[in-house]
């Protein structure tokens, strides 16, 4: 009986190596690990920091943003033109570096993920607006949810004032461009300002600079490094640049509640939150609306953005 033919055999690297091509490709991105941006030596060395999270000059850039944005870890207004560092907006993408350090983005280049989107116009946090939507309502772009009500940002109305005529309010919501109108009457609450003390994107509680008692503040020569993704010639859209930063609560306050308010009506038509900020063009942090048994709708409360002016 003729003996049956032999198979070609493989050699064994070659049958390893197939064999290795049918396991699943996970196994090796499995053992990445994340590892926290750093700072790079010559910056560390030029102004004496070695924390990425820490801000020395406490303007609310940690010195990783600081080093991004081409700015001074150790001045707070490094082109000493008024503007803390943290309110500049180098890169022209209508994000000041504040807003970009809680986005997420780099404030040393106006498209940060080269998408060819602007980085004011992304919604890094998913929640309905755009970041620049965001820093103009006084939310924060880097939280769905800046006041932790448990409602995400773009379905509290926050927007824009097209009109006011004394009772009825016409918004123009911020997440979809829509207008709403609906009547302001004694028992509105109007806030002059809405609250923007958020959790910071970082964590700096454990991030004081380490430096010998005998270093000082480097001196700066207050230029920046030349950086070509940054477009200085971007083009202004006229919005109004309105920051978390530049948010303050005015000194005069409602000192009624809404009860009292609606037996007084003069004393909500002496509101400074109605008379000065309640203007076309005003910046509306978020505002609750309802709507009577008879089908017209009113506004409950308005958080208005007070830009300083």
């Amino acid at each position: 009986m003729p003996a049956a033919p032999l198979l070609p055999r493989l050699p064994a690297l070659a049958a390893i190596a197939l064999a290795a091509l049918a396991l699943p490709a996970t196994a090796s991105a499995s053992t990445k690990k994340s590892s926290s941006p750093k700072l790079p030596a010559k910056f560390q060395q030029r102004y004496h920091v070695k924390s990425a999270a820490a801000d020395p000059d406490k303007d609310g850039l940690t010195n990783l943003s600081e080093y991004r944005a081409h700015t001074s870890p150790k001045q707070a207004d490094t082109d000493h033109d008024g503007l803390t560092d943290g309110s500049e907006d180098g890169d022209g993408d209508k994000l000041d570096n504040a807003s970009e350090q809680r986005a997420g983005t780099d404030p040393g280049k106006r498209d940060s993920d080269g998408d060819r989107r602007a980085d004011g116009r992304e919604d890094s946090d998913h929640d309905g607006l755009s970041n620049l939507a965001e820093q103009q309502t006084a939310n924060d772009p880097g939280n769905p949810d800046s006041d932790d009500d448990g409602v995400k940002d773009g379905a509290e109305n926050a927007g824009q004032v097209v009109a006011f005529d004394g009772s009825d309010l016409t918004l123009r919501l911020a997440s979809n461009g829509r207008t709403i109108t609906a009547a302001v009457d004694p028992a509105t609450d109007v806030v002059c300002s809405p609250s923007t003390d958020w959790e910071s994107s970082y964590d700096d509680s454990a991030a004081a600079d380490t430096q010998s008692p005998d270093d000082t503040t480097a001196p700066d020569d207050g230029t920046a490094d030349d950086d070509p993704s940054v477009d200085a010639s971007a083009a202004d859209d006229g919005s109004v640049d309105v920051t978390a930063e530049s948010s303050r609560v005015l000194s005069a306050v409602r000192a009624a509640d809404d009860a009292a308010a609606a037996d007084d009506p003069a004393a909500a038509a002496d509101d400074p939150c109605v008379t000065d900020l309640l203007t076309a063009g005003a910046w509306v942090h978020e505002a609750e609306l309802s709507t009577d048994d008879d089908g017209s709708s009113f506004f409950d409360a308005v958080s208005l953005v007070d830009d300083g002016s």
